[in-house]
């Protein structure tokens, strides 16, 4: 995924969502408020979509899903 910047989005300990954004050499730039939705978290993945068009959405919440 060189040359990609990245929206993260994971799960903290706390059982809450949160996004962070990658850029393309891997470094974090910034990571978002944690939120008790998926809704609330896809609502904020989406908006940084709109600032930063070149990333990709990357949902790790997906596979952990029971």
């Amino acid at each position: 995924m060189a040359g990609k910047n990245r929206i993260v989005i994971k799960q903290s300990t706390n059982r809450q969502k949160y996004a962070v954004i990658k850029s393309s050499n891997n470094k974090t730039v910034a990571v978002t408020e944690t939120y008790k939705t998926k809704q609330g978290v896809d609502n904020a993945a989406q908006a940084l979509k709109k600032i930063l068009k070149n990333a990709i959405v990357i949902d790790t919440l997906k596979k952990k899903s029971k």
